[in-house]
């Protein structure tokens, strides 16, 4: 396995540096991502509630404690809104967006109880944005926008406060910004290292998976692979009826490459045949390295006649090729359609039978199966 280099893959928010990579790992998190949502939204609507307790101690006037309580369940109606919606979110910006946005009127809530105090502690009031910026930290999110949320109520809250509180002392205001600072840096450090390690799970994950699935040399399935997908394509046929063909594809008098050339150089060869099989087939056809110098195909939704056609085709793009450190190469060609008495063996012995018959008279040719008889 590759090593995973902190620099070059992860950047300084916890993101996957390339994106259409972070893309995949958001949209597949998707599910536990709007799951912990709902979770930890309920449980902040359940904080939210419990606030009132020292609003009603703190708060004089029962006009304001009536204004506070009427914020406070808008707050609660925002939550069971947000639990209902996020289910029918598809995409994870969307997603980050109606968080962030969230976060927001938590905020803007948070400031318009703060002026119905009548006479707000400061120290206590900190204590209710300490609280605050861990809750948005707990909320999944891109970290950058849970640090640019965080910063905006610590500077809201103590321009509020300067401007709103008497007798706030140096000492007292620079303790507040310092403690709200290290929460801030701490519940940071704490999401980026979760974020870090969530991706280089799935990075490593997604590796070893390709390396399980993967020819090394070639880069394409490998027999384990192509019988996982050979099977489902079987099953997926003998079920709706349509038309499946495979092709059994080897390269002809291969042990010269590698007695002239050296195996460096039939490695080079494999590997440009690969390339070029590549770019004359479908994205829904499975290409796989059955062994050695011999390569399967599999064509879902393809009778036999366009089977043919399709190794004909690219019969005649490897013949035509000029392979770097090699001579002319050539490869032959097996093709068969799957019947309804088939299975995974007997399709493969088909398909075999035809390329022994195309390498027994003269090689560089294709042959397709039909009823024991041959086209």
């Amino acid at each position: 396995m590759r090593k995973f280099e902190f620099n070059k893959n992860i950047n300084c928010f916890g993101e996957l540096s390339d994106s259409e990579l972070e893309n995949e790992f958001l949209q597949k998190n998707m599910k536990k991502t709007i799951n912990s949502i709902k979770i930890i939204s309920i449980l902040l609507g359940v904080l939210n509630t419990l606030f009132l307790i020292p609003d009603y101690f703190f708060v004089e006037s029962l006009d304001s404690f009536a204004i506070i309580c009427s914020i406070r369940v808008f707050f609660v109606f925002i939550i069971v809104l947000l639990t209902i919606f996020v289910n029918k979110i598809t995409s994870h910006k969307t997603l980050f967006y109606v968080i962030t946005a969230y976060e927001v009127v938590c905020i803007i809530s948070f400031i318009f109880v703060f002026y119905r105090y009548e006479s707000p502690d400061y120290l206590i009031q900190s204590f209710g944005v300490m609280v605050i910026i861990t809750g948005i930290f707990m909320v999944p999110n891109r970290l950058i926008n849970k640090i640019a949320v965080s910063i905006i109520i610590i500077i809201f809250f103590n321009f509020m406060s300067i401007y709103y509180i008497d007798n706030i002392s140096m000492k007292e205001l620079s303790a507040v910004i310092v403690y709200l600072l290290i929460i801030l840096i701490l519940s940071s450090i704490n999401s980026f290292r979760d974020d870090y390690y969530k991706r280089v799970h799935y990075v490593y994950n997604k590796e070893l998976i390709r390396l399980s699935t993967t020819d090394t040399l070639t880069g394409v399935y490998n027999r384990a692979k192509f019988n996982q997908e050979f099977k489902r394509n079987i099953d997926y046929a003998k079920r709706y009826g349509t038309p499946l063909s495979l092709i059994i594809i080897d390269f002809d008098d291969f042990k010269r490459i590698n007695d002239n050339y050296g195996h460096l150089a039939g490695d080079g060869v494999i590997i440009q045949f690969v390339e070029i099989v590549n770019k004359n087939i479908r994205v829904i056809d499975i290409f796989a390295r059955w062994g050695g110098e011999e390569f399967v195909l599999l064509l879902p939704n393809t009778d036999l006649n366009q089977g043919m056609a399709t190794a004909e085709r690219l019969r005649c793009s490897i013949e035509k090729y000029v392979f770097e450190n090699a001579d002319k190469i050539t490869c032959s060609f097996g093709v068969a359609q799957y019947s309804e008495d088939d299975d995974m063996e007997s399709l493969l012995h088909k398909a075999d039978k035809m390329l022994y018959e195309v390498k027994g008279k003269g090689k560089n040719g294709v042959r397709g199966y039909v009823e024991e008889k041959s086209l």
